[in-house]
């Protein structure tokens, strides 16, 4: 074989190679954009004996969702978490982890993020579009609900966890944010996902990939990371994250809390827990600490005639 054919066929395996590169990378685009939809909510309040009322509203762009208010049991109350689940999920998968809290004078707001659950919508951006559904899910509240959000606080869990982080940048009146299993930034959990769950390594493919999602979203989800907006959040904040999360490494967890200049500010690790399983492995201690972070930093507001005189 001469020297131009050898070239000729270094040059076509090169292409090959390129074209299957882009074809692979363009196919991972669904496993990022498209979670796979839970649209059967397999946990219910009426399994807990918990009184609620389904709430459906829409987005700035005009998703509908749909979710859970649970009015605090005992009576009215001016206190309400809100709930963001993650990637994946669902409210009712999160109602099962968190339902507690309806025990401790708490309004508790539960929400399908669009693409999940039975919220519609069909694309997932991992928290860039997500946010369109915190504010959506806000402004009900505010809006419908305007006695029950005196102190709001926030709990979120994976890509939920992002959502919550960057809102409570931007909400600054939110009184106290729970982040669990949160990753430090978009392109590092794509990255993880793909090289930890896949046997993918980042370059060229996971790069392509990121490439045609920005493409495929018209915007960049990046800057919307926890890393660029946890430097927004200055109230209470509690991290919770598994000593054995592949998608959130605990290096990656300690370096997001070393970014939060909250002066209140605590990280708990649980021994042996995996991601989106801290509730399960942490069992009743999991569910005392973040008890005790809600009851410690969600007060019930003082009457209005308290407030006046002091």
């Amino acid at each position: 074989m001469s020297k131009l054919e050898i070239i000729n066929w270094l040059l076509f395996a090169l292409a090959v190679a390129a074209a299957l590169t882009v074809y692979i990378s363009h196919g991972r685009i669904d496993g990022i954009i498209h979670p796979p939809r839970k649209g059967v909510v397999a946990y219910t309040p009426d399994q807990y004996k918990l009184a609620y009322e389904t709430i459906d509203f829409a987005t700035a762009d005009g998703v509908r969702l749909r979710g859970w208010f649970l009015p605090a049991a005992g009576g009215e109350s001016g206190r309400t978490i809100i709930f963001c689940h993650g990637w994946g999920s669902n409210r009712g998968e999160l109602l099962r982890d968190t339902h507690f809290l309806a025990e401790h004078g708490f309004n508790l707001f539960y929400f399908d993020f669009r693409a999940s659950g039975e919220s519609k919508g069909t694309v997932s951006s991992v928290g860039y579009l997500e946010t369109r559904d915190f504010d959506a899910a806000y402004d009900f509240l505010k809006t419908n609900r305007p006695m029950a959000v005196e102190a709001v606080g926030v709990f979120g869990t994976s890509m939920g966890g992002s959502v919550a982080i960057y809102s409570a940048a931007k909400y600054p009146e939110l009184v106290c944010l729970l982040a669990e299993n949160t990753f430090f930034s978009y392109k590092r959990v794509v990255a993880n996902w793909s090289w930890r769950r896949l046997n993918i390594p980042y370059f060229p493919l996971v790069a392509l990939t990121l490439f045609f999602v920005r493409r495929k979203l018209k915007a960049d989800p990046e800057p919307y990371s926890p890393c660029f907006s946890v430097a927004g959040v200055k109230m209470p904040v509690l991290f919770i994250n598994g000593d054995s999360d592949d998608l959130v490494p605990a290096a990656d967890a300690e370096a997001l809390f070393g970014l939060c200049p909250s002066e209140k500010k605590r990280m708990w690790v649980i021994a042996g827990a995996s991601h989106a399983h801290c509730a399960e492995v942490g069992g009743e201690v999991y569910r005392n600490k973040v008890t005790e972070f809600f009851l410690e930093n969600l007060r019930e507001p003082a009457p209005a005639a308290v407030k006046a005189a002091k």
